[in-house]
């Protein structure tokens, strides 16, 4: 009597969502757009029962309305005519303009966010060896139109190798709407370095910061020429600089495009993988280079080491003692069991695992809950378990390894704890401080302004040490030779590391005596020695590094690590390898191939990287271990003289360096860390550069780039001046103007490097003479401009010393080519058969053939790994001979074998194959840098200079230097005019003026061009002209008001507090009712306005 149950329900045309339940009353279905009605088919369970379509005709039809979800009731009623129940289907008709999709699934990667219809855009990453993407589709309507990249939906997607932008694009089924879905795929770095078959290709695919192909490039808009860099690497450089760190010319605005376009014509060309023993991978488009990666994994053959360091012995003179900073970190006083301590330590560390952010990312913390915070915490732990157990080697050791984990996570991160500075061991800040004001009280009492450069201070320090020396005060001289390794270290390559890890107050000093103390309780450990070991590498201590880490092997022959460390103590220590060279370079090449087997294995997976959860110090084999990665350096400078074709060649080698070191950069915070990363790079390139400049068969095409790129990474990167870091550049630029001398740029960039090393000179002859000559490179840079590039060398280079000095070279170069000459054309006498006579025989034999003329240079090393500087032991360059080498510097080996072979064969790209009668000659001789094959351009024609106001800026400067104010005022009123977006040239130009002038320096700031959105930069100019008025008391100057608003709007009303108060003493209400008004963007007849300056008492 009651039932008022359905047994069926569906609809036609149509079908239900899912199979009909009598206990289920809701429904949907989507039907198409060219069904207007719905005719409802049902039966009730007892025959006593009715239905009724609610809003149906009389066929139970009911209308939809399209693109409308309409619900369908089904009123049943039970034979009782009271009991009742409802069933609704909600019945949607599509609307024939519908352009939407209703999933989108990927064969790889996860899709990002999840799908939404309507959400338009998504992003997936995929491994570096997926070069086909397969997408999967549906829309509600099967009469929609689907095209993936205009074509068919079934068609796999090729991929760049970068980024892809894939657009699915839907047509409604009337055709009069469409809608585009975006799909970005973003596939993995290939982590090897990747050779372009074609030379030329090859520069133009090539990042000239990474030097290795683009990688998801980014170009500069409206760039001409165009200029492109690898995306993430650009992003990284420009965060705070807004100027192209090549050529140094300001970013306009908007001015990134990401390149699709390069990224697609990259994809195509054919590239090889060189192979750590010297083998290439086959030849294949870019895009599927990543499927040959496993293959180039080859494991390098390393020595057995058993047995072979048993005669290794090393004494430990060192004794555990109490120390007061181990005692402050003994924080934990509720607790005594070390078994707790230990498990309470472990706990923070997973904490401490947890709060770390993503490399390059930065968060906010809340108190207490830093990574730092934890770390600290555990820290505390383990100094208390010590405490409890000082004869445990194994928590001397953990406490060590937490302690070097602060020291360079603070480093990496940017991170900060916020107890340090609570903390009773936290002196060290002050006792830098003091080191500091010790060093500058030497300084300034040798003469040396506090602003000096760093050069110049440490000359400073080091007269006085000889000083102390001399007048018999040794143990003051001791104290000031201290300060001068402190010092000097700070600003090394190596960083402050190799400082703090022999000062006691620092975290990474230690966690070296906690390796020691473990060392101390259990010597034949073989990872106590290693840490150790590694540490005194660190230091410089090479000697005892070597045998520290030869027992470390010699307990276990298979720690890769441990021999890593010993190869590039043994390249390091004075005098290099020597005889124990290849042993050196097996263990340095096992590293670097280990470590990129392990990237290729990370490259191709689809995941997002792994954030670690084991201490660095656990692991370190890592692309981010500075020291692995100047290790790479190394192998690349010992294969330059040890070079043969079972090994990767040392070119191949510096480019995997370099890309390394860019794909970590982006990745650290800008501390000690990020420059010692800059040091790779700017190895990397100088080693490059070396190389080619040697080369006979490098063109002087590379070589200009190589010198252009090198130049512009020294003037933009974020190492403090000093003096290996300039005279490589001065040289640099000296390479590039001797090849170029009419290149306008180059002679802008010699300059500058002139004016670099002027500024880090004491006053003097010789300062006055890089002043002279970086004044001559600027006029002569912008004489050239509209001239050609190629041409005579300009008078105003050929006047400068180190160019008389190339001629002189030269020409004794020349007088002893013709002695050479005359001596073998010299008759001998007469032998059988008419040979030649003894002296002529010995002559060709023994006798070395002389280099091209102007090609030759002194024959020098390679650029140093450490301190950076590529001219030391002789500066090749290609036109114009060579650069006297550094006193004392180190001879190179000879330069590598010169067989020419083609792309993916073995050999590298500066090698060039003999003719048979050369190579006889060529045997014998000794190993000069050729002059570089030239590209075969006519003498006087080509590209133009184009003006440029960089040397009108550089000249300015250079006259302000030498106090000629009309001179200087004169070019930076040049560089206003033409590039009147640039700051420096106000800034610097009004500075000359603020004391004597200050009205003259306000118009001087008041002709800059106030853009529509004012940045921080911008308002330093707004503020100077606020501050030169203020002080002078021009309250009335109408550029007052106006400059006080564009300030306030930048920086804020809390900038202006202190000129208010002048101006509100000076009773000046209406100055300050137009500028709150204005910094607020209102009128003064705002009624809010009236108000608050009512409050004020300004009306």
């Amino acid at each position: 009597m009651d039932d008022c149950n359905l047994d069926k329900l569906s609809l036609k045309p149509g079908k239900l969502d899912k199979k009909f339940d009598k206990n289920v009353t809701e429904y949907n279905t989507v039907l198409t757009s060219e069904i207007e009605k719905v005719a409802i088919d049902a039966l009730t369970s007892d025959s006593g029962a009715s239905y009724r379509v609610l809003g149906g005709d009389e066929k139970k039809q009911v209308t939809l309305p399209e693109g409308c979800v309409t619900d369908i009731k089904v009123e049943v009623t039970a034979e009782d005519g009271k009991t009742m129940k409802f069933y609704v289907i909600h019945a949607k008709r599509l609307s024939a303009q519908d352009a939407s999709l209703s999933s989108l699934k990927l064969d790889r990667g996860i899709l990002l966010p999840e799908f939404s219809s309507d959400n338009l855009s998504y992003s997936v990453l995929l491994a570096c060896n997926v070069s086909v993407l397969n997408i999967t589709t549906t829309v509600p309507d099967i009469k929609s139109t689907i095209t993936i990249n205009n074509e068919k939906p079934d068609i796999p997607v090729p991929l760049n190798i970068g980024l892809t932008i894939i657009n699915i694009e839907i047509t409604s089924v009337d055709g009069s709407n469409k809608q585009t879905y975006t799909l970005e795929v973003a596939r993995k770095q290939v982590p090897r370095f990747v050779k372009l078959s074609d030379p030329k290709e090859a520069l133009t695919y090539e990042c000239p910061i990474s030097l290795n192909p683009f990688y998801q490039p980014i170009t500069i808009k409206d760039s001409d020429p165009k200029r492109t860099f690898t995306g993430p690497l650009i992003n990284e450089l420009t965060k705070i600089s807004k100027y192209d760190p090549i050529n140094g010319r300001p970013l306009p605005p908007e001015w990134r495009i990401q390149d699709y376009n390069v990224d697609k014509k990259l994809s195509s060309v054919n590239v090889v993988i060189p192979c750590i023993d010297g083998s290439f991978s086959e030849s294949v488009k870019f895009t599927e280079i990543g499927g040959l990666l496993e293959k180039c994994n080859i494991s390098p053959k390393v020595e057995n080491l058993q047995d072979k360091f048993k005669a290794t012995t090393v004494t430990l003179n060192h004794t555990i003692q109490s120390r007061k900073w181990e005692k402050n970190l003994q924080q934990i006083y509720h607790e005594n069991d070390v078994n707790e301590l230990v498990k309470t330590g472990k706990e923070e560390l997973e904490k401490y695992f947890d709060a770390l952010p993503k490399p390059g990312l930065y968060r906010q913390f809340e108190e207490g809950e830093s990574p730092l915070d934890y770390l600290e915490t555990a820290i505390q732990n383990y100094a208390t378990a010590v405490k409890n157990k000082p004869k445990d080697p194994s928590l001397h050791l953990q406490l060590g390894l937490l302690l070097e984990e602060k020291y360079y996570v603070e480093d990496m991160h940017g991170l900060k704890a916020e107890t340090y500075d609570a903390l009773p061991t936290a002196n060290t800040e002050a006792k830098e401080g003091s080191k500091l004001e010790e060093a500058l009280a030497i300084c300034q009492l040798r003469g040396v302004d506090s602003t000096a450069p760093v050069s110049l201070k440490l000359k400073a320090i080091d007269e006085e040490y000889h000083h102390l020396l001399d007048s018999g005060q040794s143990h003051r001289a001791d104290q000031v030779m201290g300060i001068y390794a402190w010092f000097s270290k700070k600003m090394s390559q190596e960083g402050m590391a190799a400082q703090k890890v022999t000062d006691e107050e620092s975290p990474l000093g230690q966690a070296y005596l906690k390796y020691l103390d473990a060392l101390s309780l259990d010597e034949t450990k073989s990872l106590y020695n290693f840490h150790v070991g590694r540490l005194l590498v660190l230091q410089g201590d090479y000697k005892e590094a070597i045998k520290r880490l030869e027992v470390t092997i010699n307990w276990n022959p298979q720690h890769q690590m441990a021999r890593f460390y010993l190869g590039l103590a043994l390249a390091l220590q004075h005098g290099g390898p020597g005889s124990r060279s290849n042993e050196a370079i097996s263990y340095l090449s096992e590293a670097m191939e280990t470590l990129l087997t392990e990237n290729s294995k990370l490259a191709m997976t689809d995941d997002e990287p792994i954030l670690r959860r084991e201490l660095l110090c656990e692991n370190l084999l890592r692309s981010n271990n500075v020291i692995l990665l100047r290790g790479i350096i190394q192998l690349g400078q010992l294969l330059l003289s040890n070079q043969n074709t079972s090994t990767i060649s040392a070119e191949h080698v510096f480019y995997t360096a370099s890309l390394l070191a860019s794909q970590v950069l982006p990745t650290l915070s800008r501390g000690d860390l990020y420059k010692q990363i800059e040091w790779i790079l700017l190895d990397s390139h100088s080693n490059l550069l070396e190389l080619y400049t040697k080369s006979p068969n490098a063109t002087e095409t590379l070589i200009v780039l190589h010198c252009e790129r090198l130049s512009g990474l020294i003037f933009h990167c974020t190492i403090p001046q000093n003096g290996p870091l300039q005279e490589l550049q001065e040289n640099t630029c000296q390479k590039l103007v001797k090849i170029q001398p009419c290149n306008s740029h180059a002679l802008y960039l010699l300059g500058t490097a002139q004016m670099a090393r002027y500024e880090n000179s004491s006053a003097g002859e010789a300062a006055d003479r890089l002043l002279a000559n970086a004044k001559s490179s600027f006029k002569a840079s912008i004489a050239l401009e509209g001239q050609p590039k190629s041409g005579d060398v300009p008078e105003l280079v050929k006047e400068q010393g180190w160019w008389q000095k190339k001629l002189k070279e030269e020409e004794e170069r020349k007088k002893a080519e013709e002695a050479k000459k005359a001596s073998e054309k010299k008759p001998g006498p007469a032998t059988r058969g008419g040979a030649t006579g003894r002296g002529a025989l010995a002559a060709r034999g023994r006798g070395a053939p002389t280099a091209p003329r102007g090609g030759a240079a002194a024959r020098g090393g390679t650029t140093p790994a450490r301190g950076g500087a590529t001219t030391r032991g002789g500066a090749a360059v290609a036109r114009g001979g060579a650069t006297k080498p550094a006193a004392g510097a180190k001879s190179a080996s000879p330069a590598t074998k010169t067989n020419v072979k083609p792309a993916g064969s073995k050999g590298h790209v500066c090698e060039a194959k003999p003719s048979a009668t050369d190579s006889k000659a060529k045997a014998s001789s000794p190993s000069t840098p050729q002059t570089p094959a030239t590209d075969n351009k006519p003498a006087a024609s080509g590209p133009k200079n184009t003006p440029s106001y960089l040397p009108r800026l550089g000249l300015g400067r250079a006259f302000k230097a030498s106090n000629e104010t009309e001179e200087a005022k004169k070019y930076y009123e040049e560089v206003i005019a033409m590039a009147p977006e640039v700051h420096d040239a106000y800034i610097e130009s009004a500075e000359m003026l603020t004391k004597t002038e200050p009205m003259a320096a306000v118009d001087i700031f008041s002709k800059f061009p106030v853009p529509e959105n004012p940045s921080f930069d911008d308002a330093y100019i707004f503020g100077e002209i606020v501050r030169l008025l203020m002080k002078n008391e021009k309250y009335d100057d109408p550029r007052l008001t106006t400059n006080l608003i564009a300030y306030g709007r930048v920086l804020g009303l809390a900038a202006l507090e202190k000129n208010v108060k002048i101006l509100e003493e000076k009773f000046k209400s209406e100055i300050l009712k137009n500028v709150y008004a204005g910094v607020n963007h209102k009128s003064v007849d705002d009624p809010d306005m009236q108000q608050f300056f009512k409050f004020k008492l300004w009306i």
